[in-house]
């Protein structure tokens, strides 16, 4: 089965395609956030250079946020119609998750930056959380802890200097996807009703203030 991950939350486009366990083709593209610009034409590029149609995909894959606000929508919004149209499964998965995807320890927390002291922040043990929270509202005592997130600056400094005073805190800080480990992932799970994916904001953006 040959699947189309897309991911527009970013201010680079990313578009992969595999065919179950294999990755066939990866596409960065620095965008600039404007993606509208670009998705249609990447994954029309895309299918070209492996000789498919676009009937040929049976799985779309999102992810769905929290992220740029227009960015996210483009993405949801091409898989969502692409997947409904043709009559194809869909999958979305979170931003924060993605990230946790490439971590194994008993607690796993993905960071988003956003502010000085408030970030998206996602919560990975025996249970999972993700909002939009102060990190020194995050609190553990004696745990392994993997921060992983795409940027290292003053908010993953910072919360590495709060928790590792009581717990056994290490960094990742990674350059891109393991895109095939997060479609495996995707399709694992139960795919949804394309008229139910909806870009996920975890704190209210200006406008709704």
């Amino acid at each position: 089965m040959k699947t189309l991950f897309i991911d527009s939350s970013r201010k680079s486009l990313s578009v992969a395609l595999a065919d179950d366990d294999k990755l066939l083709f990866v596409s960065n593209v620095e965008s600039n956030s404007k993606h509208s610009n670009y998705l249609l034409n990447e994954i029309n590029n895309i299918l070209t250079k492996l000789n498919l149609k676009i009937q040929d995909i049976d799985n779309y894959i999102v992810l769905n946020g929290p992220g740029s606000f227009t960015g996210i929508r483009v993405g949801v919004t091409v898989s969502k119609t692409l997947a409904w149209s043709l009559s194809k499964k869909m999958y979305v998965l979170s931003n924060l998750k993605a990230l946790a995807l490439h971590c194994d320890n008993e607690i796993v927390i993905s960071v988003i930056p956003d502010k000085k002291d408030n970030s998206y922040i996602g919560i990975y043990n025996e249970d999972e959380k993700e909002e939009y929270i102060n990190i020194n509202d995050i609190s553990f005592n004696n745990k392994k802890i993997t921060l992983v997130s795409m940027e290292d600056n003053n908010v993953i400094d910072d919360l590495y200097k709060k928790l590792s005073t009581n717990n056994d805190v290490d960094i990742k800080i990674i350059k891109d996807y393991d895109y095939l480990k997060l479609i495996k992932y995707a399709l694992s799970k139960k795919d949804i009703n394309p008229h139910e994916a909806k870009p996920v904001y975890l704190k209210k953006i200006d406008a709704e203030k």
